[in-house]
């Protein structure tokens, strides 16, 4: 009984040292023909073959700038970016019927948030 456990153990250790080897062996033989998903991924990047266009941000931001009708001549990014923001806090504003004349940025929000929270209490 004793040689059968034992001889169960070796074998063990001997096809897991085995398994083990297994990848150094390839590593050994040269560098792999098959692409992996990240590498793929990225030359698909590279070579501008991906399906959806990369935007930037500020891409986006002037976008918005011009849903908004807000003019973006002669101002910088920041600036623009303020404004937007300010457009979409009154907007939101005016989803929640508050008014957002002679108010700043900050009160506004606090108000809007305010207001988000107590439709979330009410639901």
């Amino acid at each position: 009984m004793k040689k059968k456990t034992m001889s169960y153990v070796m074998s063990g250790a001997l096809s897991i040292s085995i398994l083990g080897s297994a990848h150094t062996i390839v590593a050994a033989e040269g560098p792999a023909t098959s692409v992996t998903k990240t590498e793929a991924s990225s030359l698909k990047y590279k070579e501008g073959l991906q399906i959806k266009k990369i935007r930037d941000f500020s891409d986006i931001v002037y976008e918005q700038a011009e849903q908004f009708e807000i003019d973006t001549k002669g101002k910088n990014f920041e600036a623009v970016a303020k404004e937007v923001r300010e457009a979409k806090m009154k907007q939101q504003a005016e989803t929640y019927g508050i008014s957002h004349k002679d108010k700043d940025y900050q009160t506004l929000t606090q108000e809007v948030r305010q207001a988000q929270q107590q439709a979330k209490a009410m639901r």
